[in-house]
């Protein structure tokens, strides 16, 4: 990896960086990862400040005092003839790689002078500033804001489309994703800037949630199992929560490995644990309220979804470790009691256990690891459900495997089962339906049928690579296109069924297939501007060298260089209308979820970038390098 990233300076594809500076970095005692100027060559957005605890806030107030604060004001407030540090944004750059550079090398033509300090003195001088300018990273502050939350279930199923409150895992219970806010706009998005930071202290991993937003209270939830509420004025920590689950609860397992998020009703907010536990904590105060235990076997299960929560009840589902049965669980939102449970891989005696040979049923995985939506005028429960395990041996779990890969369609209040639909029968590429469900009401006409009425439609971008709308009443095929590379299906048939491609499909040599076993697109959002009939979809397009018959594809063998893009797609034929495409890299194949807005604005992310898009055009019209990689959603 040093050697990469070596190559690359030397070859002039790194830039803004000395060679000191980077070969200091580059040693392991510096507390610097410098691997993802591999993929990223822009040392504002991957060097990463080593030392933000509250240790080093305090030695850094007091390098500051030594360094700086004739100058610039023992409160950082400035004077006549030097710029403030406190509450503005900082004229040499916001990035800590910025603060850090301008302090060693000085500005020249001006009075701010070179501070030759060692590297972590510099770092703890970065951190202080910057707590000048952000919320305080303690997780106990000093006065706590005493707030009183309520959301009863009417006010989530009238936001349609969110605005100030963002309520549930995609903002509404039909998954659009799209604002009716407009202040920002096409004409003054390019003058956002930065308010405040809240830096979570400690070796949390990924921060990989959407978060709930009601009466400016931000509720955020960071690996493994811990709970924030946050002033969205400030930044500032409210209340914090921490459920201690079992060290080896989240152990070989990804999902356990992050959370993405709360769900909220009335006055408790519910999440999913990783020793697969649901609980409900006081919205105003952080108490725990109950919990509840989706599956004992911590060996097998761990949880990570969102729940969602209408009604009485708060429906979530699992991930599988390697094994285990799918399960998506409803339980009493104010009691904690369980109301129902459906298991996406049907027992003996249900239909559907026949699409399983012999006992692979029983650990078959289909995992149940992301939020679904709701249909509240049909009390519909929409669901996407994983692939079947082992993920890449079809020979042990001959047929279909139902419900894995599929959306499967519960009423809502019962869990009773109305319909399914499988994208990717048999699967063996990892190519699970764990997207987001987008509801939609629009014309629909196809081949079959030409008409003026709506259509209650359900629009489903699929990790392998076809985009589909369904009736979600009835769970009829209407209509499957592709949206990135694929190599894998001549064509979806007129009941949705794939036409498998067979020329090398067992070669043991391996066979190049597209999308990769990481999909056309993932868990990662889509969001539906239903004014403009646009989709807009994250998407990845690589492929890999598939193995048939081996348990894992580890190292995967890719083809070649990456990329992903942003696709506004017709949301009723699937046509691609617009593309914004993000840099060729080698290295890190996800990116981050999407949010549209009346504004006329696409907010979207990829690695350590946070851009806005004409959602008409896809121009990009404002960008910011965060210093850190967004993926996932928000």
């Amino acid at each position: 990896m040093r050697g990469h990233v070596a190559f690359l300076k030397a070859t002039g594809q790194i830039t803004d960086i000395s060679w000191p500076d980077l070969i200091n970095f580059m040693k392991p005692e510096s507390g610097i990862s410098v691997g993802g100027l591999i993929a990223r060559r822009n040392p504002h957005a991957v060097i990463i400040n080593p030392r933000t605890g509250d240790a080093d806030i305090l030695t850094g107030s007091k390098l500051y005092a030594n360094n700086c604060a004739a100058c610039h004001g023992g409160d950082g407030k400035g004077s006549v003839a030097t710029p403030p540090l406190a509450g503005v944004q900082l004229k040499h750059g916001i990035s800590d790689w910025a603060i850090f550079r301008t302090i060693r090398y000085g500005v020249p033509d001006t009075a701010m002078a070179a501070h030759p300090l060692k590297d972590y003195e510099l770092w703890q001088l970065v951190t202080y500033i910057r707590s000048m300018n952000v919320a305080s990273t303690s997780s106990a502050p000093k006065e706590k804001k005493q707030i009183a939350i309520n959301v009863p279930y009417n006010d989530i199923r009238s936001l349609s489309h969110p605005s100030n409150d963002w309520l549930t895992y995609s903002g509404s219970y039909r998954s659009n994703r799209n604002s009716i806010l407009k202040q920002i706009n096409v004409n003054n998005v390019d003058q956002l800037s930065l308010k405040w930071i809240h830096q979570f202290e400690g070796n949390y991993g990924r921060v990989e949630t959407s978060p709930i937003i009601r009466n400016n209270i931000i509720f955020i939830t960071v690996p493994s199992d811990n709970v924030f509420a946050l002033d969205a004025h400030t930044g500032k920590t409210i209340w914090k929560f921490h459920h201690d689950a079992p060290a080896e609860a989240a152990r070989g397992s990804y999902a356990g490995s992050v959370n993405r998020g709360v769900a909220i009703l009335n006055d408790k907010v519910f999440i999913a644990t990783s020793d697969a536990h649901l609980m409900a904590l006081s919205a105003s105060t952080g108490r725990k309220v109950w919990e509840s235990i989706i599956e004992k076997d911590i060996s097998l299960y761990t949880a990570s979804s969102a729940p969602l929560a209408y009604k009485d009840l708060v429906v979530t589902g699992v991930s599988t470790k390697g094994g285990g049965r799918g399960v998506i669980v409803a339980y009493d939102a104010n009691s904690g009691e369980e109301r129902w449970r459906f298991h996406v891989i049907p027992g003996p005696d249900e239909k559907g256990n026949d699409t399983w040979s012999e006992e692979s049923w029983r650990n078959g995985g289909a995992s149940t690891w992301l939020t679904g939506s709701y249909d509240t005028e049909n009390d519909i429960l929409y669901w996407g459900v994983g692939n079947p395990k082992p993920d890449y041996i079809r020979t042990v779990r001959k047929g279909d495997n139902l419900y894995s890969n599929s959306v499967v369609a519960l009423r809502g209040s019962t869990g009773e089962i109305l319909w399914h639909f499988q994208f990717s029968p048999g699967d063996n590429h990892d190519w699970d339906s764990a997207q987001i469900p987008v509801l939609a009401d629009h014309v629909f006409n196809n081949k079959e049928s030409s008409s003026n009425q709506k259509r209650a439609l359900l629009l489903w971008a699929n990790r392998n690579g076809f985009y589909y709308i369904l009736d979600r009443i009835s769970g009829k095929f209407l209509s499957a296109t592709p949206f990135i590379q694929q190599t894998w299906a001549k064509r979806i048939d007129e009941n949705g069924r794939p036409v498998l491609k067979t020329e090398g499909a067992e070669n043991r040599n391996g066979v190049l297939t597209f999308p990769s076993n990481k999909g056309g697109t993932n868990w990662w959002s889509p969001s539906y501007d239903p004014g403009l009939g646009l989709i807009f979809v994250p998407t990845l397009e690589t492929g890999m060298i598939f193995f048939p018959g081996m348990e894992t594809n580890s190292p995967p063998i890719a083809a070649g260089p990456i990329y992903t893009a942003v696709r506004a797609l017709n949301a009723f034929t699937g046509d691609l209308v617009w593309e914004y495409r993000n840099d060729t890299r080698t290295v890190d194949n996800t990116t981050g979820g999407l949010l549209s807005t009346q504004g006329g604005i696409v907010f979207g992310s990829d690695m350590s970038s946070f851009f806005a898009l004409n959602s008409r055009t896809g121009k990009e019209l404002w960008s910011v390098a965060t210093g850190g990689k967004l993926k996932g959603l928000q």
